[in-house]
């Protein structure tokens, strides 16, 4: 009877254990896909997109470009553009100079 009882508190220990690791293991996040903007003259966020901004805006900083997640932009008559609660929410920023 007492075999019987430590064999069956070992097999509760190794679902409980398998039970945990199991739980600990997460499925990585898909990464969203991110948007640049160019930005005009007066420092505003515009609809045109850049596929690679760093040959219009060189340096890091701000003023020339932002990079915003998917998330944060919407399709308004089949034009992307970003959000206007998420416009000083960027996520990367290029400047000209």
């Amino acid at each position: 009877m007492k075999k019987y009882i430590i064999g069956m508190l070992a097999m509760i220990m190794i679902v409980v254990a398998s039970a945990f690791a199991i739980a600990g293991k997460s499925t990585p996040a898909k990464a969203e896909t991110t948007y640049w903007f160019a930005m005009d003259a007066q420092g505003n966020v515009t609809t045109t997109q850049l596929s690679d901004p760093s040959t219009l805006c060189p340096l890091s900083g701000d003023g020339c470009a932002r990079e915003y997640n998917e998330s944060q932009t919407e399709i308004v008559g089949g034009v992307r553009q970003v959000k206007a609660s998420q416009v000083d929410l960027e996520i990367a920023s290029r400047a000209k100079n």
